[in-house]
């Protein structure tokens, strides 16, 4: 099941990069991207829930079981087509999937800019930077 979460930040003046995030899979991993929005939120980045707006896509994966895998997988492949249309938009896989595949996901889909496992969320806006 995917779950959306949205704020849209208004800053005056300065440019405001965006984030959009796709969050997949167990009640832990909505509270684990509640948590990344958070730290990205704090640190002044504008968080929306359209992905072509966004300057980086953060798909929060699940691979508990081989069905969660593959929606995760399709998640992420959905994602990374923007950047044919969109080439500087940056795509980072946190979550289970980003754990436990990290060198299948960077060498199968090397559209992905960016990994990060379960207990490294607080690593996000280094990651987003």
């Amino acid at each position: 099941m995917e779950a959306s979460l949205s704020f849209i930040f208004v800053q005056k003046g300065d440019f405001m990069k965006k984030v959009h995030m796709v969050t997949l899979g167990c009640d832990k991993n909505l509270v684990d991207a509640e948590n990344m929005l958070g730290y990205l939120k704090r640190d002044g980045y504008g968080i929306t829930d359209n992905n072509e707006e966004a300057d980086v896509i953060i798909v929060n994966t699940c691979s508990f079981i081989g069905d969660a895998k593959e929606e995760s997988i399709q998640a992420i492949l959905e994602q990374t087509g923007l950047k044919e249309l969109y080439p500087d938009k940056k795509i980072i896989v946190a979550g289970c999937l980003a754990e436990r595949y990290k060198e299948e996901v960077l060498t199968e889909i090397p559209e992905v800019d960016g990994l990060l496992g379960v207990k490294s969320i607080d690593k996000i806006v280094d990651m987003v930077r």
